[in-house]
């Protein structure tokens, strides 16, 4: 089988965004590739979406259309690339073309009427942006059942100028509704979003967790994981995910850990970025790694962690949530979101009421006193991970779906 997954970039997010899948496609006897907006990765698994020579005018265009697009509040509807992806030999060569993260300003929806008329069409979601007229993440707004009109929130990402949001959305129900898609979800909560959705809920949604190498995301000996990172051996290692922003929740986890006692044995370990947790340098010693390249790192990240703080206010799955369970560490995460469901809570993590820091603290603060109970939860978090998150699993069902799309589409061309 010749198969194409489409994406923004090809090397950031490859667990989810397709990447991920290239080598074991190859490996199972499958022609596969990345056809990605940004090319970043100097093998042969991706390739440019629009191929030469006109990659740098469409480049060029693509600016201006983003300009335009800012300027009139409208979002991913004029951009030339998805129109030029019918010409590229991998997409011609294709018996099934796989969506993942199209909606970062370089694809228009608008395509995807003549784009699925030409091949079978799997698209994965990784947010609720294509059921509502502009968010990636609607949180506790209704307005994409009902067209998005008037829009609350012009301020959620993306952002837009002008009240507009039930243009983008009358715009993806025209394109949806002349196009013909299977869908997949990683979490029931996702799952549950499409099918309450107008503009979604007329296709076949099909829910596939998202897998992980489970021989390498596993349990070590955290003794020598934290030592491996200059972590005394003796304290209790709470990690976190170090990122500003409105999804992330990074405000309830340093309140939840200001909350926590002064006298706790706990070390605070983070990723990603540095220096947003200055207001706990007098209470806690911390570690901050910074961003992490690559899967043994990440490893090393979760071996070395007793509990895993994740309190984000929206997510579509979570993955740090998968690979702190495969690694059997328990996480701490808000209610209202798909992490509850990720991560096993009640039996291999804790959910509390979303935005509650003191809850939040509490729940921790139970996982440090208790070493017995945040062991098991630990244990009970790498079996349920084992039974839902193998990566052969994931892949196999994901070419189940393909199967399915290629026969409905060589049956709809009967007709």
């Amino acid at each position: 089988m010749k198969i194409v997954q489409v994406n923004y970039k090809d090397t950031v997010g490859y667990r989810f965004n397709g990447g991920a899948l290239i080598p074991w496609l190859r490996s199972c006897g499958h022609n596969a590739v990345q056809a990605v907006g940004i090319k970043q990765s100097l093998n042969d698994s991706s390739v440019n979406i629009v191929p030469h020579p006109w990659r740098f005018p469409a480049e060029f265009f693509a600016r201006l259309v983003h300009r335009v697009e800012r300027a009139i509040s409208i979002h991913n509807v004029l951009y030339p690339q998805s129109f030029l992806l019918p010409f590229n030999p991998a997409f011609k060569a294709a018996d099934v073309v796989h969506y993942h993260i199209i909606h970062n300003e370089f694809f228009s929806y608008l395509a995807f009427p003549w784009l699925t008329r030409l091949k079978p069409t799997v698209w994965s979601l990784h947010d609720p942006w294509a059921i509502t007229g502009h968010c990636v993440h609607p949180f506790d707004c209704k307005g994409w059942k009902t067209g998005c009109h008037p829009c609350p929130h012009l301020d959620y990402p993306f952002a837009i100028r002008k009240d507009r949001a039930w243009l983008n959305y009358k715009l993806k129900n025209f394109a949806y509704k002349y196009s013909q898609l299977h869908l997949i979800v990683a979490s029931q909560w996702m799952q549950s979003l499409v099918e309450q959705s107008p503009l979604l809920s007329r296709f076949p949604v099909h829910h596939i967790p998202f897998g992980l190498d489970l021989n390498l995301f596993s349990p070590g000996n955290k003794a020598e994981a934290k030592a491996k990172l200059g972590i005394p051996t003796d304290q209790i290692v709470i990690s976190l995910r170090s990122l500003q922003g409105p999804y992330k929740g990074l405000e309830y986890s340093i309140k939840a850990l200001e909350l926590l006692p002064a006298n706790a044995a706990v070390h605070v370990l983070t990723c990603q970025a540095k220096s947003l947790l200055s207001s706990l340098a007098d209470k806690f010693q911390i570690t901050e790694l910074g961003e992490i390249d690559g899967d043994a790192a990440m490893v090393d990240f979760f071996r070395a962690t007793d509990i895993h703080l994740m309190p984000s206010m929206a997510e579509s799955f979570g993955m740090m949530a998968i690979e702190a369970a495969a690694c059997g560490v328990p996480s701490v995460v808000f209610s209202g979101t798909p992490l509850p469901e990720v991560c096993f809570a009640p039996e291999g993590g804790i959910a509390v009421e979303r935005g509650d820091s003191q809850k939040l603290a509490e729940a921790i603060y139970s996982l440090i006193r208790d070493s017995q109970k945040r062991e098991l939860m630990g244990f009970r978090a790498r079996e349920l991970a084992e039974q839902n998150y193998d990566f052969d699993r994931y892949a196999t069902r994901i070419m189940s779906i393909y199967a399915q799309a290629i026969d409905k589409h060589s049956r709809a061309k009967l007709w």
